[in-house]
């Protein structure tokens, strides 16, 4: 075909028609588009925007539909800067897009995109003015959904920049990277498989993503991978809610992670993979560290949210450390219940951007299957801030693997886990990593209902308890601690207060556990004593014990003790050694106290009523020691316990039945060879009782003898006690029940007189002496029965009694001193008021109680001495006996037919070395009073081996004497007594004065007036009476009474006198008393002195020497009304001067003084004294009452005796004046006797403080006096 016949076709025209339209149409794209898009792009996307948005350049290629745009940017809202910037947009649009009406791109390409964002306030951004725009666009109906189809969608190089001014930080995006393959939502294309990829760097940290997908098909099957890699959390801590009670501080995040998403029939979302957290800190909301660990990995198998499902292969916890406090309120840092609200809208208002959670219906439960968790590595750190120093304790290397975990428990997960522990700070360990540490393994099963943990703790310091004991002990605790435990634990029925645990110990050991450290010794005031040993023990053993809170019992296979020791002591104080120990904690800060308080009424659990029981199967001691000191009394009490063996077999505290006891020890006291105790039976609590064998050897009792001094009047020097043979004691109701049968000894016997001190001092004034003393004291078969409510039984068959020394004493009353042994319970005077009701009482039940039966064997008597003294008769009868041997035949306490049983009596032995003794008779000494029949004699007994004696109580030596006597009493069952003494002394010869002896008696005029021409005393002193209450008859013997002349001549003269006289009450002779502030005598002095002033004159080689005495204490009142009556006096003295007829008035008044001689006394009437005491008022130079014009007023007479006698100066020399003139009216009155001169003296006055000072005493009592002694020239 040639040109023309082209031309001509019509399709040809149409085709050429149709490619100069394409073409036209292109050339027209290809020019106007571009300005057209450029200018009505940047108008119409400035309105929808509401910013200035400008485009760099537009290139479009109609005849490849190609779209490239540079340099699109959409400025800030104050168009200063540019919110988003875009290098370079290229698409590629496709020709399908007019055969299917439809979007078609073949691809799109974003390059360099960056975007800017700003917070500038909580919940405000710089896009809001944007975003408000949108929000009112997208409220408009939705349309139907377009149709499109998008290839290979991608963005490169881009970058965002968020600046958030809240929290001062920014967060940088760089290298954002999103590739999408497809997408299309035609319905051709719905199931094609889309793989997009994202990736982006954030703030360092390198994030990549690939997925499949079909995400606009039916099932929106995707699967998809995500990789973070080093992710460091710190530049988005600040958006955490600050209502979080755990705060992160730092973190790390790795992940590798595959989500698949598919929705047929329903939507299913399965994530798998690994996420690591590493490098994580966590602080409780104090900002203190709570928990860091170096990386959490946990992989994860297959997780379903929405069918909340979880397969998780492992846990994997690498060196976390877990901080655990408790605060000084008691609440600990992982206890959030208890943790203060937190504030509604946070500081840094990260609050405020989350809005509250719409409600939603109650989700099934999650099941959770772990195949492992692995912990390694850990470290916790505990932290108790209750104590004082603060508690620490801290596990280290800590282990933990569990498998098989379940939620819910379909099985129980077993575990198993182990760790060391420290004491102290975190680090302390690095500083001592040579020094043991001690260790804990564990391993156990558990569900939500029990659980069961086996424990095993080797080596744990007792001192970790010291910062919680330290609040109550003084001392520390020492020691460690091993032991295999369980705990059982099992869920109890809600509302129950049981806690459902169970304790176990296999095995526990306490190794070297001692009380440590402290100040716990009780100072004695004058006196410093060594620091007490602590208690403490080799090692303390429990195996096989089972503890069950809920039902508070204790059950204790085995307790072993091994070398236990401790020292029990008491000060002066009266105070126990653990009294000492015991801390009383000092009241905390009111505010902490309420904090407790509130936290305690959040914790409350009502406490249990029931009472632990403790039962033990087996208890045994070996080898304890300990040591008693006790200084409460005026004696300190001391004896050391050593070898302590105990045994105790099926022991509970609550049982009813006796438990076997074996106990063995040494004990000791002072450098005695220790004794030992043994006993071998059992031991009750309920009733308190103890029966079975006891062996004791030679016991140190004197250790106890202080105990005994209010009781005894006796001081045990010595005493071994032995017993073998068996007891039982039971505390029943109606009191003790007591049995004993055996044979005891009681050795070495070392007992003394307790020392009298003088009366005001503490000086005894009869010191101390032996009482008695033996080698061997044996009772064999004894026999002793006590029941309350019957007659106590005493039973011995035999006694003997060796080597014996015997202070034997009988006093005035006619008891023999080792009868009063036994001090009185309430002494005379000394029952106080609210006891005074109490003793009829105690009265009648001691007289209810049955009479004891008491059978004693025959008692031997070997080698024995007594030094005798009876101060029964007049001269008292003094000997030593030596050589005692003798036997007493059985008696009873049982009287057959009424009379008492009374036993034989043979003593023989030698008096004072040179005279033969010899005692025969019968006596029962249970009998009530003592019977006896009893005669005794002593021969050619020599004298002057009793020398000392005589010094001591007559100052004089005897030269040369014998005496014999014979004694015979007889006391019948009525306490009648008959005893006849008759005294011999021959040759008695008394030398001369010894100086310096106690006393000086004139003996030889008494020996010269008493001897017979042969130099024979004969002394027969018949006495008959009651043993309580002696009548003495005076005998034929009148030689009986010149001695006690004698006696009393040297120790009460005047009474002597008075006597002599046929006068009684010589002890007033010796006073003369005087009215207080007075030296005026009295009418009953004078009489008094009258009897003097005869003695003196019939006696001229006496002496009478005078001593005035007053008291300024006493007298003070006395004196002062005596100087008033001295001033009125003077006052009238004055008047009768100046006014002669009022003295011939007086004198008239008294004419018994002016016919005497003496001087006239000057006397004032009653009605004469008020008109005196004014003038002397008047006249007295002293502070007076006033009137309004200054004169002295009137006032009452009382007022006006009261303010004279304030302004009367009272002084000690004034005291000494008045002692003055009371010696000078008693000497003048005597020498108004006829007394000549020679015989009085005035000695120097004295006051009380000088009579005090000079007599060591001070009477309370005193009375205004002038004592008179005697002496002879």
């Amino acid at each position: 075909m040639n040109a023309q016949s082209i031309r001509a076709s019509k399709w040809v025209r149409r085709a050429a028609w149709v490619v100069l339209a394409v073409l036209a149409l292109w050339l027209v794209g290809w020019l106007a588009v571009p300005p057209l898009l450029k200018s009505e792009g940047q108008k119409i996307a400035s309105e929808q925007l509401g910013r200035k948005v400008t485009i760099g350049a537009v290139n479009f290629k109609p005849w490849t539909l190609e779209l490239t745009l540079t340099n699109l940017a959409v400025a800030t809202a104050d168009g200063a800067g540019q919110q988003l910037h875009i290098g370079r947009i290229y698409i590629n649009g496709s020709i399908q897009s007019l055969l299917r009406l439809a979007p078609v791109v073949d691809g799109i390409t974003i390059n360099d995109p960056s975007l800017k964002l700003v917070r500038e306030s909580a919940g405000h951004y710089d896009i809001d003015d944007i975003l408000t725009r949108f929000d009112r666009s997208s409220s408009k109906p939705a349309g139907k959904p377009v149709h499109f189809a998008l290839y290979n969608l991608v963005l490169n190089g881009g970058s965002v920049d968020f600046s958030d001014k809240v929290v001062g930080k920014t967060q940088q995006v760089r290298g954002l990277t999103l590739s999408v393959p497809f997408l299309s939502n035609l319905d051709s294309k719905r199931d094609v498989l889309v793989t997009p990829r994202l990736a982006f760097t954030l703030n360092g940290s390198r994030f990549d993503s690939a997925a499949e997908a079909t995400p606009f098909a039916q099932t929106r099957k995707t699967e998809a991978t995500f990789k973070l890699a080093g992710v460091d959390l710190a530049p988005y801590l600040g958006y955490l809610p600050a209502s979080l009670p755990v705060r992160l501080q730092a973190g790390v995040i790795d992940a590798d992670l595959k989500l698949a998403f598919e929705q047929a029939p329903g939507a299913s979302i399965k994530l798998s993979g690994t996420v690591q957290a590493s490098h994580v800190k966590l602080a409780d909301a104090k900002t203190q560290a709570l928990l860091a660990f170096d990386a959490l990995k946990v992989t994860m198998a297959d997780v379903e949210p929405l069918a909340r499902q979880a397969k998780i292969s492992s846990i994997e916890l690498t060196g976390p450390d877990l901080a655990v406090r408790r605060d000084p309120a008691g609440r600990l840092n992982l206890d959030f219940t208890t943790a203060p609200p937190a504030a509604v809208t946070a500081a840094n208002g990260v609050a405020g951007d989350t809005a509250p959670a719409a409600p939603h219906a109650e989700a099934s439960p999650w099941k959770v299957e772990v195949d492992k968790v692995a912990v390694r590595g850990g470290t916790v750190n505990w932290t108790d801030e209750t104590t004082a120093p603060h508690a620490q304790l801290a596990l280290r290397d800590l282990v933990f693997d569990a498998a098989g975990i379940a939620l819910p428990f379909a099985q129980p997960l077993q575990f198993s886990g182990s760790a060391l522990l420290d004491a102290g700070a975190p680090g302390a360990a690095a500083k001592g990593a040579a020094a043991q540490r001690s260790s804990l393994t564990f391993g156990g099963s558990a569900t939500d209902r029990s659980a069961s943990v086996a424990a095993n703790v080797v080596t744990l310091p007792l001192s970790l308890a010291a910062p919680y004991l330290a609040a109550y002990l003084e001392p520390g605790l020492s020691g460690d601690l091993s032991a295999q435990l369980n705990v059982d634990w099992k869920a109890q029925p809600a509302g129950s207060q049981a806690s459902g645990v169970q304790i176990g110990v296999k095995d526990l050991k306490l190794d070297h556990p001692a009380l440590t450290g402290g100040r716990v010794v009780a100072k004695t005031p004058g006196r410093h004593s060594p620091a007490p040993a602590l208690p403490g023990a080799g090692q303390i053993r429990v195996s096989d014990a089972r503890i069950d809170l809920d039902q508070r019992t204790v059950r204790l296979g085995q307790v072993v003790v091994t070398d236990p020791h401790v020292s029990v002591e008491r000060g002066a104080d009266k105070r126990w050694m653990f009294e000492h120990w015991l801390k009383h904690p000092a009241a905390a800060p009111a505010h902490q106290r309420a904090a407790l308080s509130r936290y305690a009424e959040s914790k409350q659990v009502k406490p249990h009523t029931n009472p632990w029981k403790i039962a033990i199967n087996d208890v045994a001691v070996d080898g304890g020691a300990v040591s008693y000191r006790d200084a409460a009394g005026p004696r300190p009490v001391a004896f050391d316990v050593s070898k302590l063996q105990v045994q105790l077999k099926d022991f509970s505290l609550d049982a009813r039945q006796p438990s076997p006891l074996r106990v063995s020890a040494s004990i000791g006291a002072g450098r005695t060879e220790p004794g030992r105790l043994e006993f071998d039976g059992n031991l009750g609590l309920a009733p308190l009782s103890a029966q079975g064998r006891l062996h004791a050897v030679r016991l140190p009792l004197q250790a106890f003898a202080p105990y005994f001094d209010n009781t005894l009047n006796v001081r045990l020097r010595r005493a071994d006690a032995s017993f073998n043979g068996r007891v039982h004691y039971l505390q029943s109701k109606a009191g003790p029940v007591v049995q004993v049968a055996g044979d005891s000894a009681l050795e070495d016997l070392q007992a003394d007189t307790v020392a009298q001190p003088a009366e005001g001092t503490q000086q005894p004034a009869i010191a101390a002496e032996p009482l008695l003393r033996w080698k061997a004291l044996s009772v064999r078969g004894l026999d002793l029965a006590m029941k309350p409510g019957a007659a106590t039984r005493v039973n011995v068959r035999e006694t003997a009694l060796s080597d014996f020394y015997a202070r034997v004493i009988i006093n005035p009353s006619g008891r023999i001193n080792l009868q009063d042994l036994v001090k009185p319970k309430t002494p005379p005077g000394a029952a106080a008021p609210g006891k005074a009701a109490a003793a009829p009482a105690v009265a009648v039940a001691a007289a209810s109680a049955p009479a004891p039966i008491i059978h004693i064997g025959p008692i031997s008597l070997i080698n024995g001495k007594v030094l005798f003294s009876d101060h029964f008769i007049k001269p008292n009868y003094s000997a030593d006996l030596t050589q005692l041997t003798g036997k007493l035949s059985a008696f009873s306490s049982v009287a057959p037919a009424g009379a008492p049983q009374m036993a034989d009596l043979t003593l023989s032995g030698r008096a004072e070395g040179t005279a033969s003794l010899e005692i025969t008779g019968k006596l029962n000494p249970l009998a009530k009073p003592l019977a006896l029949d009893i005669t005794g004699k002593v021969h050619d007994l020599e004298l002057p081996p009793l020398s000392p004696y005589a010094v001591k109580y007559s100052g004089h030596e005897i030269e040369r004497g014998k005496m014999s006597m014979d004694v015979h009493y007889v006391v019948l069952p009525d306490g009648q007594l008959t005893a006849k003494n008759n005294l011999v002394l021959n040759q008695l010869s008394f030398g001369d004065e010894v100086k310096g002896a106690p006393a000086s008696l004139p003996v030889k005029l008494a020996v010269a007036l008493l001897a017979d021409r042969d130099g024979v005393i004969n002394l027969d002193l018949p006495i008959s009476g009651s043993l309580n209450d002696p009548q003495f008859s005076l005998g034929p013997i009148i030689f009986k009474a010149i001695i006690n002349i004698i006696v009393k001549a040297v120790t009460a003269p005047f009474s002597l006198i008075a006597n002599a006289f046929g006068g009684s009450g010589g002890q007033q002779l010796n006073t003369v008393v005087f009215a207080p502030g007075s030296a005026t005598l009295t009418p009953e002095a004078r009489a008094g002195l009258d009897k003097v002033a005869k003695v003196l004159t019939e006696r001229p080689s006496l002496q009478m020497t005078v001593v005035g005495a007053a008291d300024l204490d006493a007298e003070r009142a006395g004196y002062r009304r005596e100087r008033l009556n001295a001033m009125v006096r003077a006052e009238k003295r004055r008047e009768m001067l100046l006014d002669p007829g009022k003295a011939t008035a007086s004198a008239a008044a008294a004419p018994a003084s002016a016919a005497s001689g003496a001087t006239p006394a000057i006397t004032v009437s009653q009605s004469e004294y008020p008109e005196l005491l004014k003038r002397v008022y008047r006249h007295a130079d002293i502070t007076k009452p006033r009137n309004l014009i200054g004169f002295a007023k009137d006032i009452p007479q009382p007022e006006m005796e009261s303010l004279l006698m304030a302004n009367i100066p009272v002084t000690e020399d004034s005291m000494r004046q008045l002692a003055l003139a009371r010696g000078e009216a008693v000497k003048d009155y005597l020498a108004s006797k006829q007394v000549p001169s020679n015989q009085l003296f005035l000695g120097a006055p004295k006051a009380l403080a000088d009579q005090a000072a000079s007599s060591g005493t001070a009477d309370a009592k005193w009375i205004p006096h002038a004592d008179l002694s005697l002496a002879t020239k």
